[in-house]
């Protein structure tokens, strides 16, 4: 009678944790399979533990002395493969690592989450929301590969924002694009420009605004940031977050007319101030590159970038220049990093046109219509003189 309890209890815990058992029996087999994985006092990689979620597993691992994680991170295609998961993502404090291993990952609807201005929303991750905080890293620098997704990110940040926040100031520049026209008429949206021209007069504008809080965020007042200026003041500054859809269209080419490159020099110009002084003003620079380049952005404005999001990267050069290495060209569909201090990998929220809508549609408001210039008609006396002077002739 014991013997079949026994018996029974063993395999109900079999059949509740099998997926547990194959994969220490597969972790036995990869860990043993090479020498490098066991260390000179005979000890591997121990399994701690391991968590069933939504997506996969969470293997809590231990790592033998002399066995790191800059090691483990190299290894990991092997562990991928042979416990069949399509994606590995970990976290490390000192020796001890929780592997995230992702079968399927759901993608997830994007569902609106109350921040403050400063805060940004960008993307699911694997133990929750990716947000980043403007005041802390500031300015933003997005790349991927054509498709995979970019707008999409952007259409997510503004979003969010706009729904949440109308203490905020956002300038849309867009030269041969429009990806972001849905936001045209929400009330936070004080600019859309679409010529070089246009988008030169919004800078020059930033620029003296950035200028014009130089001098009101006075350290010796005790104000070091936009936040200790508001905390002390009744009129609040607000937050101003300018959005360059593609950033390489304001790069000077061989192409351009002396004109147009007079008005992209004068247009670097004023981001470099924007980058340089915007983190204590609170006014945030967030752009994008589609195909990065060492020579897509210029080095003194992409150092002052401090969050970087990259989706799917072909080459490891381009990876690169988004994120300070190749981990881009192992993402898969709608995989990301977002980049500060450390890395953090999510996915990228469903979002569309009428989902957008559903969520700004209390924002949008009647805007007046910046009426093209056009010269004066002459008035009939002219017509007069000028008829007069034709018979003269």
């Amino acid at each position: 009678m014991i013997t079949e309890l026994v018996l029974t209890g063993v395999a109900f815990y079999l059949y509740k944790n099998w997926d547990k058992v194959v994969i220490r029996n597969k972790w036995k087999q990869i860990t043993h399979s090479k020498a490098e994985f066991t260390n000179r006092l005979e000890k591997t990689l121990k399994i701690w533990s391991i968590e069933r979620t939504e997506y996969g597993h969470i293997i809590t691992v231990e790592l033998p002395y002399s066995y790191t994680v800059e090691k483990l991170k190299k290894d990991l295609d092997i562990f991928k493969e042979g416990l069949h998961y399509k994606s590995i993502q970990i976290e490390s404090e000192k020796n001890i690592v929780k592997m995230y291993c992702i079968k399927e990952f759901k993608f997830k609807e994007y569902t609106p989450i109350k921040l403050p201005p400063n805060k940004l929303l960008i993307a699911d991750g694997l133990t929750g929301p990716i947000i980043v905080d403007m005041n802390k890293f500031p300015h933003m620098l997005i790349g991927g590969d054509t498709g995979t997704g970019k707008s999409r990110i952007l259409l997510l940040i503004l979003t969010n924002l706009i729904m949440h926040c109308d203490d905020v100031e956002i300038y849309l520049l867009q030269i041969r694009k429009n990806d972001l026209g849905v936001f045209n008429n929400c009330k936070q949206v004080k600019v859309n420009s679409k010529t070089l021209e246009e988008v030169l007069e919004s800078l020059k504008e930033i620029d003296k605004e950035c200028r014009r809080r130089e001098q009101l965020i006075d350290n010796i007042k005790g104000f070091y940031n936009i936040e200790d200026y508001n905390k002390a003041n009744k009129n609040k500054l607000k937050y101003i977050y300018v959005v360059i859809e593609e950033f390489s269209f304001l790069n000077i080419s061989k192409g351009d007319t002396k004109e147009e490159k007079q008005i992209k020099a004068q247009c670097l110009k004023h981001i470099k101030t924007i980058v340089n002084v915007g983190r204590s003003s609170g006014i945030f620079l967030i752009t994008a590159l589609q195909k990065p380049t060492n020579d897509s952005i210029p080095s003194d404005i992409k150092a002052q970038l401090c969050t970087r999001v990259s989706l799917k990267i072909a080459d490891e050069p381009a990876s690169i220049v988004i994120l300070g290495n190749g981990d881009a060209t192992n993402l898969q569909e709608r995989e990301l990093i977002c980049r500060t201090l450390g890395e953090q990998k999510g996915y990228s929220y469903t979002i569309y046109h009428d989902l957008i809508m559903q969520h700004i549609k209390d924002k949008i408001i009647e805007k007046e219509k910046v009426k093209k210039y056009a010269p004066p008609k002459p008035s009939n006396v002219d017509d007069i003189l000028n008829l007069l002077n034709e018979i003269n002739r």
